[in-house]
């Protein structure tokens, strides 16, 4: 049986969801513009450059959603839950993406990646009745 949020009380899960997204985004935008202006990390993937640098604007796009999704979401508005579910949609999409790429080689750093993305959408979809 669940219980009722207790007034005054902000969800922890909110705050870490919202953390762990906006540090996400930032992570994801200065690898892609380091990596796409400045050439000063590596790819990652073992694609042909123009599959790699095909993920720029998806990437960024993301990252975009993960940064206004992680802001409206402390707030409690609708608009922060509809917007970081179709950011952790899409986060999700692109994790299955690197993975049916790679095999299981990158399992290790993307298993973390995938619970928290399952989680957090689990997470707020059973507490959607807290934003307003």
């Amino acid at each position: 049986m669940r219980r009722n949020k207790p007034k005054g009380v902000f969800p922890l899960g909110i705050i870490v969801i919202s953390v762990v997204m906006f540090f996400a985004a930032i992570g994801t935008l200065t690898f892609r513009i380091g990596n796409h202006v400045f050439g000063v990390f590596e790819r990652t993937l073992p694609v042909d450059p123009l599959v790699y640098n095909a993920f720029l604007f998806p990437d960024i796009l993301l990252s975009l959603l993960l940064i206004i999704g992680a802001a409206f979401l402390i707030q409690l508005r609708k608009s922060g839950l509809f917007v970081t579910l179709v950011a952790l949609g899409m986060w999700l999409f692109d994790i299955l993406v690197v993975l049916g790429i790679t095999g299981r080689g990158h399992i290790g750093f993307l298993g973390g990646t995938l619970v928290f993305v399952a989680f957090s959408l689990y997470y707020l979809w059973t507490r959607r009745e807290i934003f307003v």
